[in-house]
This record gives structure tokens, sequence and C-alpha cells, in this order.
């Protein structure tokens, strides 16, 4: 399971890490819708890194020139430039980071969107390797982690990168020598930060990792806490969790103690370059003397160089942070559906449609079961046709195949002839209406759920899928009847009721083929019989595929389907089947001793 304890981080063979080149080309493009934003932040950027380039030139002037000449007016106006300079940076500074937010949101709410798009879009074989907890993380907490590198972050490098340059250039027209010697000083630190963080991107990688995991663990186990609880599992899973956070932790800790130590050599850095400036000034080193104010311009250039690129290895830091969080979130994008709709896909099915067909279709799944082997049976319209079998023998396996859920490794599934694939899949699915075993609610009004979240569901439908399933009772018992707030799961329902609706939502856009899955197994055998006597009264003229592990729901059915270790071994009639005395005989007449048939 995913949870062992000898199951790695994440299975970061599913993940392709992309080259730096291409991560660059895959995040650029998700700025261009919103260039009204980005060009006046870019803008902004100019004008702040001109304000700081200028405060020093300005600083210089005062102590070379203006104090020597004892000119009050002139310091006066130079040191009231100076303070300009620096209010319209910092106002500039100000408004470049509101516009910048404000387009990384609206990044990552698109990218949001896109990857929610693109989950719903994806075949059930991708959720069965994917746990919610894992893919709750990557949509959350990976594409909030961008957010910053859509925003402040990504111009932040860039306008240390201006401002460097910049520097430079101010700096070598003020003295060459000094320049060289910091310049020798300060590449083997910048070389150094390059072949650094490519390091510690796969350690930020790592954490990540962590972090879905434990996401995962913790919303796997919250769901089951009251099977922790009757069987005392609770220290055990408490004792699990506390593992992975003390691995992550080992991992964070020696992360960030790495991270924050490179911080302090930079500072380190700094003081021996001011230094250096000091000596080279004296005119002991390179016979170069420069001015105070030429001695005060480097030491706040220097400052302005070596704490930028202090903060630019926590930015870059952030951004082989962000960039591991990109990884998982394009990985996402970048998985094709198994199920995809063929370019030349037609938008409607034939209303009028005769007969359905499994044409020997089997089905392995990817860890290699045969869930089916060959299956061909054929369902004409208006038929009620039955599925029965021991569990596990592939039942549920030919209705996912049905629904497009999965497609089949050999053989097709037919409309009149025509492979179910030549449709769309929403084309093909409003045709068909599910009621499956395990019954799943939206939070939100019963309307809502009825409509299954679709708005332009007129009311009418809604009350004739009520009346028909007879759940008039369940909604004249609610306080608000169809306005009625559903918690989670719609615990605040019995489990006849919730049932009842989501009977009464399969058949609310009256679809030609009704798929029962185990539809009655979790009801009471009253409200089964109530049930019963609704779906007899539905079924007149509509095809329906049932699926039942109570036996007597279906003796009235026109064909049974016998299905046994992925085979169709039987078909017929209740009573043909049953005088035939083969595996359903033995499966009715089990469940009837038992009692479970009456």
């Amino acid at each position: 399971m995913w949870w062992d304890d000898d199951v790695s981080p994440e299975d970061e063979q599913s993940i392709r890490h992309l080259p730096f080149r291409e991560m660059v080309g895959r995040v650029v493009p998700l700025f261009r819708p919103h260039l009204r934003l980005l060009v006046p932040g870019f803008l902004l950027l100019l004008v702040t890194v001109g304000a700081e380039l200028a405060g020093p030139i300005v600083l210089r002037r005062i102590i070379d020139q203006s104090i020597p000449e004892g000119s009050a007016r002139g310091i006066v106006r130079h040191a009231l430039l100076y303070a300009g300079l620096f209010v319209v940076g910092t106002t500039a500074g100000y408004f470049q980071v509101v516009l910048l937010t404000k387009m990384g949101l609206r990044i990552v709410r698109r990218l949001k969107q896109s990857l929610f798009d693109h989950l719903l879009g994806l075949s059930l074989a991708y959720f069965d390797r994917n746990p919610p907890g894992r893919l709750l993380a990557r949509v959350e907490s990976d594409t909030e982690r961008l957010q910053a590198l859509f925003s402040e972050v990504a111009l932040a490098v860039l306008r240390t990168m201006i401002l460097v340059l910049g520097t430079l250039v101010v700096m070598l027209l003020a003295s060459w020598q000094v320049t060289v010697a910091l310049l020798c000083l300060a590449l083997p630190i910048i070389v150094g930060t390059i072949f650094y963080f490519r390091w510690m991107r796969g350690l930020f990688r790592r954490v990540r990792a962590y972090y879905a995991r434990i996401s995962t663990f913790v919303s796997e186990y919250v769901q089951g806490v009251p099977i922790l609880q009757v069987f005392g599992y609770e220290r055990r899973a408490a004792a699990r969790l506390a593992r992975l956070n003390d691995d992550k932790l080992h991992l964070e800790r020696n992360t960030t103690a790495l991270e924050y130590g490179f911080w302090g050599l930079l500072t380190t850095v700094e003081v021996f370059a001011v230094m250096l400036i000091l000596t080279i000034g004296s005119g002991r080193l390179f016979d170069a003397t420069i001015t105070v104010g030429t001695v005060v311009l480097f030491v706040d250039y220097t400052r302005r160089i070596f704490w930028p690129l202090a903060m630019f290895s926590e930015q870059v830091s952030f951004i082989q942070r962000a960039f591991a969080s990109a990884d998982r979130v394009f990985a996402i994008l970048d998985t094709p559906s198994r199920t995809p709709d063929a370019p030349d896909a037609r938008e409607t099915v034939d209303p009028d449609w005769r007969e359905l067909a499994f044409e020997d279709v089997s089905f392995v799944y990817d860890g290699g079961t045969r869930a089916l082997d060959r299956v061909s049976f054929r369902i004409r319209r208006g038929e009620k046709v039955a599925l029965v079998g021991l569990s596990g023998g592939g039942k549920t396996t030919i209705t996912s195949l049905l629904l497009r859920y999965y497609e089949p490794t050999e053989g097709r599934i037919a409309l009149d002839g025509d492979d179910i694939r030549s449709f769309r899949q929403r084309a093909w699915r409003e045709k068909l209406g599910l009621v499956l075993q395990e019954i799943h609610l939206f939070p939100g009004t019963v309307r809502d759920n009825l409509r299954a979240l679709v708005d332009d569901v007129p009311q009418e439908a809604l009350e004739r899928a009520v009346r028909i399933v007879g759940a008039e009772e369940v909604i004249a018992r609610l306080p608000d009847g169809y306005d009625q707030e559903l918690t989670e799961g719609g615990t605040n329902l019995s489990m006849g009721e919730r049932q009842l609706l989501s009977f009464a939502r399969a058949i609310v856009r009256d679809p030609d083929l009704l798929v029962l899955d185990e539809a009655t197994s979790a009801v009471d055998p009253a409200t089964e019989r109530r049930l019963q006597d609704a779906v007899d009264r539905l079924l007149a003229g509509r095809t329906s595929l049932v699926i039942a592990h109570r036996l007597a729901t279906i003796v009235s059915a026109d064909r049974i389907l016998v299905v046994h270790k992925g085979r169709l071994v039987e078909e017929g009639t209740h009573r043909d089947l049953y005088e035939r005395g083969g595996i359903y005989r033995d499966l009715f007449d089990l469940q009837f001793k038992s009692g479970a048939v009456a």
C-alpha cells in the first residue's frame, strides 16, 4: 500500500523533471494573457532600479564637492534629491508589488482551473494510482507556491540582474581597479551559487514529495477514523504519521541549514569586500587612490550588490522550490486521458438506437490483472438485463467500460454496429443514468444534487424523478424542501433517503439506458421494495443494466448474465438458469437458504 514503510516518499518515476530551459518555456507563456499588468510592473521596476543606482552617485557628490566647498545650498539641494530618489523608488516599488501580486493571483487562479478541468477529463486509471490527498497537495499547495513565482519573485530576480549590471557599469566608470578586484572576489561565489542551487533543487523536490505524502496520509486516514477507533489503530496511525513527520523534519532541517549557511557565507564575503575597498582606496594596492566620496559609493554599491546576491540566493532557492512544484503541476497537465475523444467523434447519439453489444471485450488493469476475457453479449432496446456473479468476477468492470471510465484492452462496445468511442464522451454519457452502491452527494442543496450541479435542468424534471422513485416524503420532511442544504456526503439524511435521492438524480434526464450497480444493496427491505416498484414503472420502454447481489430483485429481468472470473458463463431467464443447475442456481439457493431472498 502507498503508506507502507518501504514505499518511497512519492513515485518520482511518474513525474518528469523538466530541464531549466524547458521549464522556462512552459512558464513564460502563462504571463502573456496578463501583459497589461506585466508591462507597467516592468516599467516601475526600471524606475525603482534607476532610483537605487542614482542614490550613491548623489551621495558621492555631496561628500566630494558640496561639503568641501561649504555650499549649504548645494548640500540641501543634493540632500533633497537623495531623499526624493528614495521616495520615488519606494513608491514605484510599492505599486510594482501591487500590480504583480494581482497578476500572480490571476495566473494561479487560471492555472488551478486548468488543472482541475484536466483532472475531470482523466480516466479512472489515473485516480487509481493517485489518492485524493496527493492530488489535493498538487492542485492547492503546489499552485499556491507558484503564485509568488508568477508575481514578485520572477521580477525580483530580473530586478537583481538589472541592478547588478547597472552597478557594475557605474563602478567601472568610478574606478576600474576596485571593480576588477571586487569581481575577482565575487565570481567564485557566483559560480558556486549556480552549482549549489542545482544540487539544492533535488532536496527541495524531496521535501515537496514528503509534504504530498503526509497530505495523502492525513486525508485517507481522517476519512477512516471510525475504523481506526474500532480496531484500536489510532496509536499505530499516529506513529506512522510521526515517522513521516520526523523524516520530513530531518530533511527540511538539513535543507534549511544548507540554505541559510550559504546566505551567511555571502554576508561574510560582503565584509571582506568592504575591507578590500578600503585597502585599495588607501593606495596600498595598485597605487590607486580614490576620494572619500568614491569609497562611500563603492561601499554603498557593494552592499547593493552583495545584498541582492544574498537575496538572489533566497529567490533562486524559492524558484527551485517553485520549479519542483511546477514539475508536479505540469506532470498532471501533461498526463493524457486514456479515454480520449477522437478528433472526429460525433456530437450526438442516435435517439432511435436498437441494440447495444459487447463484442469479444477483454480488459486488463495496469497491474496485469485480467478482469474480463472475451465477453460478448447484446442488450436490445427496452430490455432489462441483469449481471450477477461473485464479487470480483468482472461485473463492475463491465459497467465501467460501458460508461467509458476505461477503454477495452481488446474488442469493442458497439451501438447499432458503431463503436461507442466514435461518440464524444459527453454525448454518450448524456444517454446514461447511473446509480452506484457507494452514494455520493455533494455539499449544496437537494436541488443542486438532483440536477448534478447543472443549472438548466427544469424543476418539473426534478419533481417527476422524485415522484417516480417515491421520494416525495423525503422532500416534504426537509424544512426547506428542495432548497435544503446537505452536509458533505449528505450525512444529515438516512442511508435510505440518500439512496432515494441518488436514484432520482439518475433519472432526472430521462436516460435511454439506466445502469444500476448494486443500487439497492444499502437500503432496508421496505425501501428496497419501494425502489423496486419505482424501477418497474420506470423501466417500461427503457433499457437497463442491473447489477445486484440480492437476486430476488432481478428474477423478473428479461435476461440474466452470469459473470464468473472475467468470463460470461451463463445467460438466460431466471427460470432457464435455475433449471439448468449451474452457478446461478448455486448463488440463488445460497441466498434463499440464508434468508437473503424472501
